[in-house]
């Protein structure tokens, strides 16, 4: 199974509010800008595992040249609906100055997505209490 979501740089920690089912509202005052940036999109191969989904990017993400630099990214999210989705650290920032790209190859970009379940009863969501 695939599934198409958009990828998202920023230069600081955007995690505003975690939701209910562990997505996180994100604050795109701390996302990359200007400079050409954009969020791009990226395809997932979703394989099932016992406790929810393996997610590996199929093609390689590529951003746009930066035409001014973006500074220093320090947090990439992958976004599930507007400016929610699920947001991680890097390993160690990057600089990206004018004249850069950033890509991702793929099968880099791993994600293990957990089953969603509800806090109260750990049923399914959708279910009737």
């Amino acid at each position: 199974m695939e599934r198409e979501y958009q990828v998202a740089l920023y230069t600081s920690d955007p995690v505003l509010i975690k939701s209910y089912y562990g997505s996180y509202d994100l604050d795109e005052l701390a996302e990359a800008r200007d400079g050409g940036y954009a969020r791009q999109p990226v395809t997932f191969a979703l394989v099932r595992t016992g406790d929810g989904y393996m997610a590996r990017n199929v093609k390689p993400v590529i951003f746009p040249e930066a035409t001014a630099p973006w500074g220093a990214i320090t947090h990439m999210a992958l976004l599930v609906a507007g400016n929610r989705g699920f947001c991680t650290p890097l390993s160690a920032s990057i600089e990206v100055l004018a004249g850069e790209t950033v890509e991702i190859p793929p099968g880099e970009l791993a994600l293990l997505i957990p089953q969603e379940r509800c806090n109260c009863c750990k049923k399914e969501p959708g279910h009737s209490a």
